[in-house]
């Protein structure tokens, strides 16, 4: 079994892997369709997917996690309010 960490930092290449798999067999088969040699062309095209994929994810990772937490919202509306039943600064009472 994996860690939580462990599965964290597995789940980018593994996900690349199956992302070019397939956009690499989309593309030869739309290239040159199901002819003598699709095999060998479609290895060629995934492992070039793959040696420019994972590099380019792993530097973008970063950037594209900082965008989004920029633009995510703080969500309070979800706040717990004490059996006392006395009010909470902010909690829309």
């Amino acid at each position: 079994m994996l860690s939580p960490r462990q599965a964290r930092f597995a789940f980018l290449p593994l996900m690349l892997v199956a992302m070019s798999v397939l956009i690499g067999l989309a593309v030869v088969v739309f290239r040159q369709g199901l002819a003598q040699g699709a095999e060998e062309a479609w290895m060629l095209a995934w492992v070039l997917a793959f040696t420019i994929a994972l590099p380019a994810a792993m530097l973008l990772m970063p950037a594209v996690s900082a965008v989004l937490a920029h633009f995510t919202r703080d969500d309070k509306r979800h706040v717990i309010v004490p059996i006392t039943g006395e009010k909470v600064p902010g909690a829309g009472q």
